[in-house]
């Protein structure tokens, strides 16, 4: 089961984009997730891409840059695609996908504007 407490650690774990994308664990994404995710890389544009045809075409998350790629680690259930600021999960067993997107702690400046404004 992947929890918050899991999110959390994947993003510190990964917080740093490998040397190059050949790092990455591409064999594990294509023999988990391929199948029911029709993915594809990209070869023929300026940047190599990763493209996730279960994600509909006009999401961000469809088309990824390789080297914005962080990590690729497997679950039971789910491969994960860690990116600096988001998580896509791709179901092993389905075309089901779940994305968790990072969002920023308010500063202590913020949190002062916030508790002096009321």
């Amino acid at each position: 089961m992947i929890t918050k407490k899991v999110i959390e650690t994947l993003y510190q774990k990964y917080k740093k984009l490998p040397p190059a994308p050949d790092y990455l664990d591409m064999p594990l994404l294509f023999d988990y997730a391929a199948k029911h995710h029709k993915i594809t890389i990209d070869m023929d544009g300026p940047v190599d891409t990763l493209k996730i045809n279960s994600i509909d075409p006009s999401s961000p998350f469809h088309s990824i840059a390789l080297e914005r790629i962080h990590a690729i680690v497997p679950f039971e259930e789910w491969v994960a695609i860690v990116l600096h600021s988001s998580i896509i999960f791709l179901n092993r067993n389905s075309s089901k996908v779940s994305v968790h997107v990072r969002t920023e702690a308010p500063s202590l400046m913020e949190r002062l504007k916030g508790i002096l404004g009321k």
